[in-house]
């Protein structure tokens, strides 16, 4: 009796052994999980209109001018590089009784505004002229001011009328006109030996 009851007792622990094994828990998996963001690519910003005078690689050449002379006409070579169209009007009305950028002008408009509308619109390159006009030699104009480009004077000589070509601001056909009237009618600029900005104007 007592070996039967052994051998029901072996039975009955193989069986749960047996259970046990099928009934284990499967080995764990590993699962990634990728989250999947949609992000919207921004629009580019619209550049700023820009004033041609920004692609300008210039250096301003030493002259033999008064130090009040040579300082005005620095800051104004900056501030034209840097299109800065506030500096270049506060530099013209610092000193005298006005400045000159424009035969149509009235006593209260803004020069600043006037290059801006200019060189935004793609009219001229009012600036970029300005800047590069100031690299050229000088001259003396009627009123004893220092005077750029040095075509703008009496008799220009030959050498002045081509360092316009040369320095990009006109072709040979577009100084023809003014070549054969005897007179510069381009942009020119004027600075009196005290330092005051008198003009940057073209035309006649």
């Amino acid at each position: 009796m007592r070996l039967l009851l052994a051998l029901v007792l072996v039975l009955a622990l193989a069986a749960c052994g047996s259970d046990s094994e099928n009934t284990a828990d499967p080995a764990p998996e590993t699962v990634t999980v990728t989250q999947t963001e949609t992000v919207e690519a921004e629009e580019p910003a619209e550049p700023e209109p820009g004033c041609a005078a920004t692609e300008l690689h210039r250096v301003l050449p030493e002259e033999d001018l008064p130090q009040p002379v040579a300082d005005v006409r620095q800051r104004v070579f900056d501030a034209a590089l840097a299109c800065d169209y506030e500096a270049l009007e506060q530099i013209a009305l610092e000193q005298g009784e006005g400045f000159t950028f424009s035969y149509g002008a009235g006593p209260d408009d803004s020069a600043a505004a006037y290059w801006r509308e200019l060189e935004e619109s793609g009219a001229e390159q009012p600036l970029r002229v300005l800047a590069t006009i100031l690299t050229l030699p000088h001259t003396r104009n009627e009123s004893g001011s220092y005077a750029w480009p040095n075509a703008y004077s009496e008799s220009p000589t030959d050498e002045a009328w081509q360092a316009l070509v040369d320095a990009g601001l006109y072709t040979q056909e577009e100084l023809e006109p003014m070549k054969a009237g005897g007179m510069y009618l381009g942009y020119r600029t004027a600075i009196t030996a005290a330092g005051d900005w008198q003009f940057f104007v073209a035309g006649d």
